[in-house]
C-alpha cells in the first residue's frame, strides 16, 4: 500500500510540475506575448504586397492587454511603416532585421514604453512578398 502511495505522489507531482513549467494550472498567469492580425499591405513601388503575421513579444503580460486596447494605432502604424519598404530590401535576412527592429520601436512609440518595458522582440509567422 505504500508503493502505491508513493507512486501516486510521484505521478502527482510530475504532472503538477509539467503543467507549471508549460504555462497550465492557475499560476501560470496571462501570455507575454501578444498576437497580432494579418497585416497586407502594398509594397513601395506599388508592383508587390507582404503579407504578414507577426506575435510580439513583451515584457510583462500588462502590455498585451495593453496592446489590445491600441490595436487601431498600432495597425496604423504598421502599415505605414510596411508599406513604404521594398520587395528587394524585405527580402533579405538583414532586411527583416532591420524591420524587426522598426515594428518594435513603432509598438513601443504608441505604447509610450521602452524597448525594455514594452515589445521586446517581433516573431515573424508567416512573411509572404509577392
Amino acid at each position: 500500500m505504500r508503493k502505491l502511495l508513493a507512486i501516486l505522489a510521484t505521478a502527482l507531482f510530475l504532472i503538477s510540475a509539467t503543467a507549471q513549467a508549460s504555462g497550465g494550472g492557475g499560476g501560470g498567469g496571462p501570455s507575454p506575448y501578444a498576437k497580432l492580425e494579418t497585416l497586407t499591405v502594398n509594397l513601395q513601388g506599388l508592383t508587390q504586397y507582404l503579407q504578414v503575421n507577426m506575435v510580439l513579444k513583451v515584457a510583462k503580460p500588462e502590455i498585451a492587454e495593453s496592446i489590445k486596447g491600441w490595436n487601431p494605432v498600432i495597425r496604423h502604424e504598421l502599415i505605414l511603416l510596411l508599406s513604404s519598404q521594398t520587395g528587394e530590401e524585405l527580402a533579405t535576412l538583414a532586411g527583416k532585421q532591420k524591420v524587426m527592429g522598426l515594428i518594435k520601436a513603432a509598438v513601443n512609440k504608441v505604447l509610450k514604453l521602452d524597448a525594455k518595458d514594452g515589445v521586446t522582440d517581433v516573431l515573424f509567422e508567416s512573411f509572404v512578398i509577392q
